[in-house]
């Protein structure tokens, strides 16, 4: 697990997060990993049960070739996700937003995302628009990556539910800015909270193949709430 106790990594929302040098946790300044969040096997003379093993103990694969749901191969801890018969409807969401990305797709965006705190998180880091944003970030990565690029792969590297401490995850900070953008208290009808930080793997223009965190110099993390019973990011 990465080392999250930077706070100003935890506060801006996922449009924000992946424009170049906005709302970024930069790893050289991220303090060091706790052992206690280390994925690892328990001390000697000691067993654990799986529900009381870190993120990361029991990751699974799912492939975009054989789900149709999927539109990237992913790696997870599914101990910590919703799901639905065979289906993990959070993380077909982050899929599709890291699709609506690469394609710099207003409308896909807007699906993934609960609107209203979308528009205005990019206004307040001086953007026009989600267009505006998606153009300004895809400048940014093509010219990165010299040109036209693919994601391919992401793996969920971390994943802070409401267990955790509210230094780590800020979500009274992102309720707060959810209501104020809906304007009511829609904070109410919020049945889970998430912070999840990805690890996301791009092919450039020469079929050379990176990891879009290095790439860019900082983490990528997203939030994900259950409002009202349907799944949104912000």
């Amino acid at each position: 697990m990465k080392a999250m106790l930077k706070k100003a990594a935890a506060v801006v929302s996922a449009a924000v997060l992946c424009a170049a040098a906005v709302g970024c946790s930069n790893k050289d300044t991220e303090s060091s990993k706790s052992e206690s969040n280390l994925v690892g096997g328990p001390s000697d003379g000691m067993s654990l049960d799986e529900d009381d093993m870190p993120y990361g103990a029991t990751m699974t694969s799912l492939k975009s070739s054989t789900n149709d749901k999927l539109t990237l191969d992913v790696d997870f801890d599914p101990r910590y996700f919703a799901q639905e018969g065979t289906d993990y409807p959070e993380i077909y969401l982050i899929s599709n937003y890291l699709t609506a990305l690469q394609n710099g797709d207003e409308d896909a965006m807007k699906e993934v995302f609960y609107v209203p705190y979308l528009e205005r998180s990019v206004k307040e880091r001086n953007y026009e628009s989600v267009k505006d944003y998606l153009e300004k970030y895809l400048d940014v990565l093509m010219t990165k990556a010299h040109g036209q690029f693919e994601f391919t792969y992401f793996t969920v590297d971390t994943c802070l539910n409401e267990n955790e401490s509210e230094d780590l995850t800020s979500f009274s900070e992102i309720d707060a800015k959810l209501d104020l953008a809906a304007g009511e208290k829609l904070s109410e009808k919020v049945k889970s909270r998430k912070l999840v930080y990805l690890d996301v793997t791009l092919k450039d223009v020469e079929n050379k193949y990176y990891q879009l965190n290095s790439y860019l110099g900082y983490d990528i993390s997203v939030y994900v709430y259950n409002i009202d019973g349907k799944y949104y990011l912000l």
